[in-house]
């Protein structure tokens, strides 16, 4: 094949991928900073030089054909093994560089991510960072990620994956809701008790705890149930009832007292936060750089759990998650 066909079938194979991961010719053409029009013309030179269809398209919709499904696995291999030819020759040269796309838990990079950014694009300069904030389970390939944070269990074991600190959770309550109510000395005493809970999690409406050898599954009397934390901790912090919640989110309202760990003595199961991305005999510098500062700046305590004041943060006494768990970007 000649040097101008190559470039141009590479080129078409990336306007295809844009296509078929947003199913949508505007956004593909804004993400290449191309015209829809000259879009439609690569993808149509494509389908002419293969002899089929790749996309459905109506006025309102666009989808994969079988032949368009199957050819997408095939161009994101080829196009992943250029960026990494790339990312090989930018290794060697030295500094870092390129677009990289990185989808995170919409709390915790809000709160524990987006802060570290700046010095991130200080140290590296020609790293053009697009961050993604969501609470979905994001498909990397098929989406075009570079790599992604997860809080939880891992259920896809073709991922590399780096873990980046442990994510503790505690039973807390706010102090108005637990002035005049029943003491809470054990987990049986949450049946008397307004509970508030994160729906993703196992259970829904229950709570594993655990002190020493001894295990037990305690609930309480449900009056919310959510899939986003930070509604939890508001209604925890506005009096309504007790929750379990990450130490991420919650750490500013211990150290201010706005909540109170309820059940010393009992842990709630940890789980991890990790930085994953797709396999591949060389990893894009850029990945590397960003799993590496994010290492660095987690290393040890991690920055929400250094405590200037004596407030503990951290449980005494954690088992590792149930491999059953599924991974939950809130709580």
């Amino acid at each position: 094949m000649e040097r101008v066909a190559l470039r141009d079938r590479l080129e078409d194979m990336l306007s295809f991928t844009a296509v078929a991961r947003t199913l949508c010719f505007a956004d593909a053409a804004r993400e290449l900073d191309i015209s829809a029009s000259a879009l439609s013309r690569r993808i149509a030179r494509l389908e002419d030089a293969l002899g089929t269809a790749l996309l459905r398209r109506t006025t309102r919709h666009v989808s994969l054909t079988e032949a368009g499904t199957l050819y997408l696995e095939r161009c994101t291999d080829v196009l992943t093994r250029v960026e990494e030819a790339e990312a090989l020759v930018s290794g060697l040269a030295g500094e870092p560089r390129g677009r990289l796309r990185v989808a995170v838990p919409n709390l915790f990079g809000q709160l524990q991510v987006a802060p570290l950014l700046p010095d991130f694009l200080r140290r590296y300069p020609r790293i053009g960072l697009e961050l993604s904030f969501m609470d979905r389970y994001v498909d990397l390939v098929q989406e075009g990620f570079d790599m992604a944070i997860r809080i939880g269990a891992l259920t896809d074991s073709s991922l590399v994956v780096r873990r980046l600190a442990t994510n503790h959770r505690l039973l807390v309550a706010a102090p108005s809701y637990l002035r005049g109510r029943r003491a809470l000395a054990k987990p049986e005493d949450l049946a008397h008790h307004a509970c508030l809970y994160f729906s993703p999690l196992s259970g829904g409406r229950a709570w594993d705890l655990q002190r020493g050898e001894e295990q037990v599954t305690a609930r309480g009397r449900p009056v919310l149930v959510a899939d986003n934390a930070e509604a939890l901790r508001q209604a925890a912090v506005a009096g309504c009832g007790v929750t379990v919640l990450a130490t991420f989110l919650i750490a500013e309202d211990l150290r201010a007292g706005r909540l109170v760990r309820v059940l010393q003595g009992w842990s709630v199961p940890d789980t991890g936060i990790f930085a994953v991305h797709p396999p591949g005999r060389l990893v894009p510098s850029k990945v590397r750089a960003f799993v590496s500062f994010l290492v660095e700046r987690y290393a040890g305590t991690p920055p929400w759990e250094r405590v200037g004041e004596a407030v503990e943060l951290r449980p005494r006494l954690r088992r590792r998650l149930p491999a059953s768990e599924p991974p939950a970007s809130g709580g």
